[in-house]
């Protein structure tokens, strides 16, 4: 009985770590004086993934980030990660800027 108990307590937990595991592929892009490093990404078509953009200085005009094709606009305060939820984006390039169009960057869906 406790090799049974034992047995389905570990089959529990990998398929608890293997769910885990499968999330989508995190991305850190920092937000520096010399703009979003790195400036360029590529992921694979149907790979879920999620930008994780985080403003490291306050000496940059990349206060926040604007993506040119899907409209979205996101605040990026000092030292706070912002999230950046890529899925259901198609194939082809993103581009993203800041708003005075300075510091630009690229997600590549290939």
């Amino acid at each position: 009985m406790r090799r049974l108990f034992a047995l389905t307590l570990l089959a529990l937990l990998v398929a608890v770590v293997g769910c885990a595991a499968s999330g989508p592929k995190e991305i850190q892009v920092a937000v520096t004086e010399k703009g979003f490093e790195p400036k360029n990404v590529t992921i694979k078509q149907g790979q879920a993934a999620v930008l994780v953009m985080t403003r490291k200085t306050e000496r940059t005009c990349a206060t926040e980030a604007i993506f040119a094709e899907t409209g979205r606009k996101y605040d990026l305060p000092l030292d706070q990660p912002v999230r950046v939820d890529l899925s259901g984006v198609s194939h082809g390039t993103i581009h993203y800027a800041c708003g005075m169009d300075m510091f630009k960057g690229t997600v590549t869906i290939e």
